[in-house]
């Protein structure tokens, strides 16, 4: 299966049928995103997109399986996925142990916070991957500094 699913990757089969489906494996790294101080800036009351945002998820989409992990609603992450133009899933996480419950630890991934709680940087070193955390400041969302490290992280990740 894993050469099928080189050879799909590259445009040599065709898609998977229905019963194919749930064995179809992607091997695009994925790309975690937290969404608010991220992609979405908070002032006051009121939220707009980040400058970079719309900008960064075109340059990125097509390289990563991109998932939110925020504390928005599976409704406020769809409407924010479709503001940016992207099919972006939402993956739910358990609040009381973390947003890295919701990360494939058995997958290559990079994962965008902006304020990542202490279990998680904790749970991020026990296995090994500090290195897949991409911080960005709050105050600016993402940025073409952002887009640098995911860019720099994907050439280091295509070379394993």
């Amino acid at each position: 299966m894993p050469c099928a699913t080189r050879q799909a990757a590259a445009g040599t089969l065709d898609a998977p049928t229905k019963e194919e489906e749930t064995t179809w494996v992607s091997l695009r790294p994925n790309l975690y995103l937290d969404i608010i101080g991220t992609l979405v800036l908070q002032e006051g009351t009121r939220y707009r997109l980040a400058p970079f945002a719309k900008e960064f998820i075109a340059t990125v989409k097509d390289n990563f399986d991109l998932k939110f992990l925020s504390e928005l609603t599976p409704t406020g992450a769809a409407e924010i996925a479709e503001l940016l133009d992207a099919d972006i899933e939402f993956i739910p996480w358990r609040k009381g142990l973390g947003k890295v419950t919701g990360i494939d630890f058995a997958k290559d991934f990079l994962w965008i916070d902006d304020s990542p709680a202490p279990r998680d940087l904790m749970r991020l070193s026990e296995e090994r991957c500090s290195s897949s955390l991409v911080s960005v400041n709050g105050r600016d969302g993402v940025t073409r500094v952002t887009l640098d490290k995911v860019e720099g992280a994907l050439e280091r990740l295509s070379l394993v």
